[in-house]
């Protein structure tokens, strides 16, 4: 047997190399590995352009608040729908009813 091939035959019986020698599991497989997908909604990224000032504003309000700024917008902007939830239902009839 060549170095090559000995070597190759170690890799093999490795643990790391049980791994890369088996074959790919496929989507909906039930051999799934971590946590189970819950039901819950995704979250979207978005961009926002916003001054700076402001911006460095907010920082400051979730540093003090101990929350990131991703959490303080989300809050706002749940905030801002309920105060016009009139709005979305008016965009809801316009829509024919959505």
């Amino acid at each position: 047997m060549s170095k090559l091939e000995e070597r190759e035959s170690r890799r093999r019986s490795a643990a790391v190399g049980k791994f890369v020698e088996q074959p790919p599991v496929e989507a909906g497989s039930s051999r799934r590995r971590g946590r189970p997908k819950e039901n819950r909604e995704l979250k979207k990224r978005i961009s926002l352009s916003v001054l700076p000032s402001v911006y460095e504003g907010i920082q400051k309000i979730a540093y003090v608040e101990r929350k990131s700024v991703s959490e303080l917008m989300e809050e706002m902007m749940e905030d801002y729908q309920k105060r016009h939830r009139d709005k979305l239902e008016e965009y809801g009839r316009l829509q024919g009813g959505s």
